[in-house]
């Protein structure tokens, strides 16, 4: 609707503008009729009607009424030594008339109702991004509040759960911040996401351990909620590779990959020092599980040489 209001003109335009390309356009117009009569006896007065209406839309009613009445004006000239045939067609060109001042009506009513259109969606757009940018400064608040507490904790299994629950909380800010700049439809990149969050993890949990965290996502376009829950699971394996699977400062990779390909598969795979064989069914798994389900996903982990590979696939 945009694009279409993009190619009419901005309104109030001078009037001689309005009457003069008004003009130009019925004159073609009536050509084209002349040439219909000359070949084929036919009068064609339905050629005149794109005229008023590309008048009415373009400008305003009266440039439609005067594309009406200049309709009818040359029609009336260009037979005016037919005095035979112009009386009987006298009704016929009063009907075009009436009918010509309902279709310039009725094409600015159009472009008024085009414009609200484009006025209201541009209103909810505003009114969306407001949302999702109070939305994140809350989120954003949360994180900083966990993080906080996590500080002040003297257990480290609290401070260690509040780190987790705060970096948890961080994922969803990072998606709103992208919906800020949102793809079709109000996507997000998840190779741009994927970047961005990896890259946080990496400088919040790397330390100075030499463990690189490197991604390579294709520009897949996902929904707010399904680029969530993805993010969420990145977070989770990534953030465990971070901490469990280089232990003594050991040199790694945690590689985070994403595809498709008739389906979408994330890989999360690292060179440390391998799966574990009993998995503890912490809040951490829990979730991860949890999003795989909410994806409608199957999620699999496998020990390969060295380390760890955890793979999601899910239907686009």
């Amino acid at each position: 609707m945009e694009r279409l209001l993009l190619l009419l003109p901005s309104r109030p335009q001078p009037i001689i503008v309005r009457y003069g390309i008004t003009t130009a356009i019925v004159v073609v117009l009536f050509l084209l009729q002349v040439g219909l009569y000359s070949y084929s006896g036919f009068i064609g007065l339905f050629l005149m009607m794109p005229g008023i209406f590309l008048a009415g839309v373009m400008f305003d009613r009266g440039s439609g009424f005067y594309a009406s009445l200049l309709s009818v004006v040359l029609t009336s000239w260009f037979f005016l030594r037919d005095w035979l045939f112009l009386d009987s067609q006298s009704i016929a060109l009063i009907l075009f008339f009436l009918v010509g001042l309902g279709l310039a009506a009725a094409s600015e009513a159009l472009r008024k109702a085009l414009e609200k259109s484009q006025a209201a969606e541009r209103h909810n757009e505003l009114m969306f991004r407001e949302l999702m940018h109070r939305t994140r400064n809350n989120l954003a608040s949360v994180s900083s509040l966990l993080r906080l507490q996590a500080r002040a904790s003297t257990t480290p299994e609290t401070r260690g759960a509040l780190d987790a629950a705060a970096g948890r909380v961080q994922v969803m800010t990072d998606v709103h911040e992208f919906l800020r700049n949102p793809g079709p439809s109000g996507t997000v990149d998840m190779s741009d996401y994927l970047e961005e969050l990896c890259r946080k993890l990496g400088d919040a949990l790397r330390g100075a351990r030499p463990v690189a965290v490197e991604v390579s996502a294709e520009h897949v376009e996902l929904s707010r909620e399904r680029a969530e829950a993805i993010g969420l699971i990145v977070n989770e394996l990534v953030t465990n590779s971070l901490k469990y699977a280089f232990p003594d400062g050991r040199p790694g990779l945690i590689a985070v990959t994403l595809r498709q390909d008739g389906e979408i598969v994330l890989l999360v795979e690292d060179n440390g020092i391998g799966c574990p064989t009993e998995i503890k069914e912490g809040l951490g798994s829990r979730l991860i599980q949890l999003m795989a389900q909410q994806l409608r996903g199957e999620i699999t982990r496998e020990a390969i040489d060295p380390g760890c590979r955890v793979m999601l696939r899910l239907k686009k």
